[in-house]
């Protein structure tokens, strides 16, 4: 189970003297200032889920966890698209921001996750995840109150905004705590294949856009297929405000 993670808001060219080294300076700094922000996040998550005694006692169960079993690409999945409000939509963008598992991914596929996403009413006392169990669920609070106990103790609770069991969307591993709902709650929830099965296809349309632009490269224009799809692979897309 993922750490619970609560929610969050989240120049012109040097001349030719003295300013250079400045807008290098500058551009350091923003980078140091990133790199910091992720390491603060990173270190918050890892802090959550000492709360919930994951790094003291799930040691043996980590070295069991295993990734997903490969996608088979042939089978004939549709992702599917649950209608929202433009307010739920916002919520759960916002109630992502933080988590580390969701960092790199683009606008673009960040809001095909939202699509995905099921909305589910529980009723006081369900219990969502279970500790020892495998499950692929990925959730978010949007109303409500859930607890996590770890062997029969309580070691925290989360409300509106929170969001837990994220690793499961990446592993086939044991939940590291139950989680109880300790009232009425309503939550919006994504499966394991869904989301693989997502980025799988988001990446296979973007690569294909890739090898479309390369090929119109003249001097890429005589290499093989493999060798362009390495090169694509290897591009890291950026984006640039107007001016």
């Amino acid at each position: 189970m993922g750490a619970c993670s609560s929610t969050s808001q989240s120049g012109g060219a040097a001349s030719a003297s003295s300013p250079r080294p400045a807008a290098t300076t500058t551009s350091s700094k923003s980078k140091g200032d990133s790199n910091m922000d992720t390491d603060m996040k990173s270190t918050d998550v890892e802090s959550r889920e000492q709360q919930i005694n994951i790094h003291s006692k799930a040691k043996a169960k980590r070295a069991q966890n295993v990734f997903a079993e490969p996608l088979d690409m042939s089978e004939d999945f549709v992702i599917p698209n649950f209608p929202k409000s433009d307010g739920a939509v916002k919520f759960i963008d916002e109630s992502l921001a933080d988590n580390f598992i969701f960092a790199s991914l683009t606008k673009e596929e960040r809001r095909l996750l939202i699509d995905a996403m099921k909305a589910d009413e529980v009723p006081a006392g369900t219990v969502i995840i279970q500790q020892g169990e495998v499950g692929d669920y990925f959730y978010v609070v949007e109303d409500g109150n859930i607890s996590f106990n770890v062997d029969g103790n309580n070691v925290g609770a989360c409300s509106r905004g929170a969001s837990f069991g994220e690793l499961a969307l990446l592993y086939n591993c044991p939940r590291a705590a139950t989680c109880i709902a300790n009232s009425r709650c309503k939550i919006w929830k994504v499966d394991q294949r869904t989301f693989r099965y997502m980025l799988a296809n988001n990446n296979a349309s973007l690569q294909k856009g890739v090898l479309e632009v390369l090929r119109k490269v003249q001097f890429l224009s005589n290499l093989d297929e493999a060798t362009l799809i390495r090169i694509a692979d290897a591009l890291t897309s950026v984006s640039y405000n107007e001016g």
